[in-house]
């Protein structure tokens, strides 16, 4: 079966999914009082800039007064900032799939995880590879005449397993966790200035400086851990909590610091604020970024998008790391559109939209050829300002461990088992009064938990029958593969 032609606009219909794209030229439209100075012939350049494990209330703009994210705030106040952006998955492979194709885990079925024993490494189980047939965003973009590369940092996202579709340029050659943020920009910035091409590019960029074991440089670990020290009432983690961090107790071996840091080790702010330096690391590699588009006369020349694949869970209900349940600590994260001279800026969207939207956001935004049958919806009818009738319900599903689904509709959102409605195993949050998830209503609102699960197990069918005839070729990891994928958690 040819995926790709069979999914059609009848099947769009009879499945009830959101599609059929109206092909758009912005340079003919007002946003927010600001005409396009793009003819109708020109498509910007596309900076795509992918934060693994970045939550989105680690930025300013987002309502964090830490101080993180000065530079990515300062992008935020040029943007269109979407308040309630949500990914479809909690960890990285199954969430960019669905980030670059437009379907749900379900339908392109990469999203199966198996921790893998050492000792049982014959026996362990393939890794899917993302189906040549569905048609990325890369694809679409370079159909449409653009020059595509990307730069990738994590390990997952390699061409072995089928990301590299779409791209004529993708260097993932020093995909680690431990790759520092600016040897993705100097082999990104590398390749800007000997292209020889007129074509606009994609480009695409994903860092890890954010995503444990949350090791930065000491210039910006140290300051917030001497924060942690001072603090007098710090939150003493029980042996059971730090047995969960797992790999991400992986302690620096500097002699000069291991005792200290093995000292606050056993507190929660400790973790924290490691995490949070990463965050703030990113923010500075992400203007060194800018500053060298700048020279090039390229920032201000191209459509930048900064968003993240999964946010990341630091004890708030149980949980270390991510892709172990379907919290917002795991899924909501950030999504900035920054357009100089079409999109209005400063702009902040409150409604929920989801990871999936980018790419019919994208064609419909470039006036590209339409891509049949996707999931996701264009989101210009919230970015011109127009009365969208209601809300579209959010959908987020697949953890490494338990089967997890989810869905958002009107500031609510419902966790479940895959396929089990029992209400002792649902949970309900009122994430407009709530967004920390920390009551737990299900009993207290019986109907609209069983509204919401029909809403999602109606997702769920249509989800099944499009990816009912959907093969996924599985590939056995290289011993390189391995000893990368265990420095990120997944080989024990």
């Amino acid at each position: 079966m040819d995926f790709k032609k069979e999914i059609t606009r009848r099947q769009l219909v009879k499945y009830g999914l959101y599609g059929g794209l109206s092909a758009g030229i912005l340079g003919d439209i007002f946003l927010g009082g600001c005409r396009s100075r793009f003819h109708r012939n020109k498509r910007p350049n596309i900076i795509f800039i992918l934060i693994d494990a970045l939550r989105a209330d680690r930025l300013g703009c987002y309502g964090n007064l830490e101080n993180h994210t000065p530079v990515m705030d300062s992008i935020a106040a040029e943007s269109v900032v979407f308040n309630r952006a949500i990914a479809q998955s909690s960890w990285t492979q199954p969430s960019i799939a669905s980030l670059f194709c437009s379907y749900y885990p379900s339908v392109h079925k990469v999203r199966k995880w198996r921790k893998i024993p050492r000792e049982k490494r014959a026996k362990a189980k393939k890794v899917a590879v993302l189906n040549d047939n569905f048609i990325t965003l890369a694809e679409s973009l370079q159909k449409s005449g653009y020059d595509t590369a990307a730069f990738v940092a994590n390990p997952w996202i390699v061409p072995e397993l089928g990301f590299a579709q779409g791209f004529e340029h993708f260097d993932s050659s020093f995909a680690n966790n431990t790759t520092p943020g600016d040897m993705v920009n100097k082999a990104a910035v590398t390749w800007l200035r000997n292209r020889n091409s007129s074509k606009p590019f994609f480009c695409y960029l994903h860092y890890m400086d954010v995503h444990g074991p949350y090791n930065s440089r000491p210039e910006i670990l140290e300051p917030l851990l001497n924060r942690v020290d001072s603090h007098a009432d710090k939150y003493e983690l029980s042996e059971k909590q730090i047995a969960k961090l797992g790999y991400l107790y992986e302690l620096p071996e500097d002699d000069k610091r291991i005792e200290r840091h093995k000292r606050l080790s056993v507190y929660r702010e400790y973790w924290e604020a490691r995490y949070n330096a990463g965050v703030r690391e990113i923010d500075l590699y992400i203007k060194d970024l800018k500053v060298q588009l700048e020279a090039m006369d390229l920032w201000d020349d191209s459509y930048t998008i900064i968003t993240s694949d999964h946010g990341e869970s630091l004890l708030e209900h149980g949980y270390w790391d991510h892709g172990l349940s379907l919290h917002d600590t795991e899924l909501h994260v950030p999504l900035l559109l920054r357009w100089p001279g079409v999109l209005s800026e400063g702009r902040m969207i409150n409604k929920t939209v989801r990871l999936i939207d980018l790419m019919p956001t994208i064609v419909e935004q470039l006036g590209t050829q339409e891509v049949a049958g996707l999931q996701g919806r264009s989101l210009m009818g919230e970015i011109k300002g127009k009365n969208v009738k209601s809300e579209v319900a959010a959908f987020a599903e697949c953890t490494k461990s338990k089967e997890l689904k989810a869905t958002y509709l009107d500031g609510w959102k419902l966790i479940m088992p895959w396929g089990n409605q029992s209400a002792s195993h649902v949970e309900l949050y009122n994430i407009e009064e709530d967004p920390l998830e920390q009551n737990e209503l299900s009993k207290m609102y019986p109907n609209r938990v069983k509204m919401l699960a029909e809403i999602l197990e109606k997702q769920s069918i249509i989800n099944e029958k499009l990816g009912s005839e959907i093969w996924v070729d599985e590939v056995s990891l290289t011993d390189e593969q391995e000893r990368r994928l265990r420095r990120l958690g997944y080989v024990r």
